[in-house]
């Protein structure tokens, strides 16, 4: 895989049914809004005010606030990988998104506010990560090594996340993506199929 970040122009949505299903999820869903808790160790990354939606769980329990990742010590998860247990934010835009993709998984809306930062890291190669961009910034970055990218709301963009990458919001505003993976075997298929969610 010989890219960082693809451009999908064959993947159409409706920006204002994504906003508008972004808006009942924060004014309806408090419940289920994660946020960093203190006592997780982000290493070195800023991360303490990120937070997110999983619209795909991974806990026994779908209806409390699941991490958008795996942390060690949860001893209510069905399978760290598995993430594709049904919440209750599976409606609208959401419903639609994984009916049109029906094999993706851990999709969810992540929030990074001003000043969070993920320091680069890999993410296995069995999955890559498509990105929506909700709210964004002209100072919000994915980073490589060597590159980074500003991701424009409007439009769905493909992660390579099996390399170096990591995120930078250096803007006034918050970064709100709605994120999902799918398997890097289905690459091509990704890529030469015209999507409508």
């Amino acid at each position: 895989m010989n890219f960082k970040v693809k451009k999908l122009s064959n993947i159409k949505f409706d920006m204002q049914e994504l906003i508008e299903y972004y808006n009942v999820v924060v004014s309806e869903f408090e419940q289920l809004r994660w946020t960093v808790p203190g006592e997780v160790d982000t290493k070195t990354h800023s991360v303490s005010n990120m937070y997110s939606w999983a619209i795909q769980s991974n806990l026994k329990d779908s209806t409390i606030p699941c991490p958008p990742y795996h942390i060690d010590g949860i001893d209510n998860v069905i399978d760290s990988d598995r993430f594709n247990v049904p919440t209750a934010l599976i409606f609208g835009f959401a419903e639609k998104l994984i009916k049109t993709f029906p094999t993706v998984r851990q999709t969810s809306i992540a929030g990074h506010p001003p000043g969070t930062k993920i320091d680069l890291h890999p993410d296995n190669d069995e999955f890559l990560k498509i990105h929506i961009p909700i709210v964004t910034n002209p100072n919000a970055w994915f980073c490589f090594e060597d590159e980074k990218f500003n991701l424009e709301v409007g439009s769905a963009y493909m992660i390579n996340t099996s390399i170096l990458h990591g995120t930078d919001n250096l803007g006034t505003t918050d970064r709100i993506h709605l994120i999902f993976k799918f398997l890097a075997s289905d690459i091509d298929t990704i890529l030469t199929t015209d999507y409508t969610i």
